[in-house]
């Protein structure tokens, strides 16, 4: 699989020398959002071992656009995120995570409520040459100052025994 972070800037400080500067990161949680089922799977194994590594909790998030038609608060279905076929496979890995999903009508209006600012957050998706939904995703939490990894598994290649 190949990560890919955001990069802070190198910048020239009066009279000193230059320093890198960026936003502190919050490392008190790492983040994973849903994308897909199978990629946002492949994001949590990446997640969970930052987390580990960090010594913080992972928590899964799922933000659940509700149409206008539908009462915000009453929406059909569940989240993939709630379902006992992906918990199943988060406990065959065993990987405990905490699930929150967020009922919406943009979501990507409700980052700010989601997330305390400079997170550390983890998207697994394919990289195209048209954006795809993860990679839009990362450009949202970008814009709104997060740390992102994004987590291509098309990109993984596996060792030949042959």
């Amino acid at each position: 699989m190949n990560y890919s972070t955001q990069r802070a800037a190198v910048v020239e400080m009066p009279g000193e020398a230059a320093r890198l500067q960026a936003p502190a990161l919050r490392t008190d949680a790492v983040s994973v959002v849903y994308t897909t089922v199978d990629d946002t799977l492949d994001a949590v194994r990446v997640g969970a071992d930052l987390a580990k590594a960090l010594g913080a909790p992972l928590h899964l998030v799922h933000f659940r656009a509700v149409p206008v038609h539908v009462p915000v608060g009453e929406p059909t279905g569940v989240s993939p995120l709630e379902t006992d076929a992906f918990i199943e496979r988060l406990r065959a890995e065993g990987i405990a995570a905490a699930v929150r999903v967020y009922l919406c009508r943009d979501a990507s209006r409700t980052i700010p409520w989601a997330f305390k600012p400079h997170s550390l957050i983890v998207i697994g998706g394919r990289r195209s040459w048209w954006p795809t939904l993860a990679e839009r995703w990362r450009d949202a939490l970008e814009a709104a100052g997060h740390f992102v990894v994004f987590v291509d598994p098309s990109e993984h290649k596996e060792p030949s025994h042959a």
